[in-house]
């Protein structure tokens, strides 16, 4: 397939997975929490996640031999510790201790799958166009909901900043890079990959956020 075209493909799968939960979002989006504990937990694993995001595309750069990628890359890696820094900020405020969190299995799976790739194209597909696609689609609901309070939307509008800059970057990367059948097969199963792993870490997050489920 034409390298732009199946680079459309891929953000328009994503976008149908985003569709699928708009009429059920989960606890991640902190759209109707019920209180302002519920809230501080997720704000919580989504610090993690955070972090985690920065250690792994640090861990990336060696070994992403595309300069502007690895350019790009640093920036990012950058930024997600900015980002870290804001969530942590915001929950010392509240009396909070930002890192007494313990993770929830799905999540450590999804990171580590994607700390264990190892072409561009598929990191590129399962980090920054699935995971990172899904994650803008949460805060966006997040900002347009008036069940979500301040304290929880003005961290995030400064992060929403950062995360529409960087807009169709992950599928103009696929478009110029992933040319080969090889490649696009790898890269669609990224992304399912990804998708699917993402998805079993909202559920573990509604379990701990609804249920105090804890592992």
């Amino acid at each position: 397939m034409d390298s732009e075209a199946f680079a459309n493909e891929m953000s328009a799968r994503v976008a149908r997975y985003c569709e699928g939960l708009a009429d059920r979002l989960p606890s991640y989006s902190y759209v109707d929490l019920p209180d302002d504990g519920a809230r501080a937990k997720v704000m919580k694993s989504r610090l993690w996640n955070e972090v985690r995001s920065g250690e792994i595309m640090g861990s990336w750069l060696r070994t992403t031999p595309e300069m502007d990628v690895k350019s790009t890359m640093a920036e990012s890696v950058h930024e997600e510790f900015e980002h870290a820094q804001i969530l942590s900020a915001v929950l010392q405020d509240r009396g909070d201790d930002p890192w007494d969190y313990r993770t929830v299995p799905a999540q450590v799976a999804m990171f580590n799958a994607f700390e264990g790739l190892g072409t561009t194209v598929e990191r590129m597909a399962a980090f920054p166009l699935a995971g990172e696609g899904v994650a803008v689609y949460m805060i966006q609901r997040g900002l347009a909901s008036n069940s979500v309070p301040e304290w929880v939307s003005a961290p995030y509008r400064a992060i929403f900043a950062d995360e529409e800059g960087h807009g169709s970057y992950p599928a103009s990367v696929l478009a110029k890079y992933a040319k080969s059948d090889e490649q696009q097969d790898a890269v669609r199963r990224a992304v399912e990959m990804s998708l699917v792993l993402r998805q079993q870490y909202f559920d573990n997050l509604d379990l701990w956020v609804y249920e105090d489920r804890a592992w």
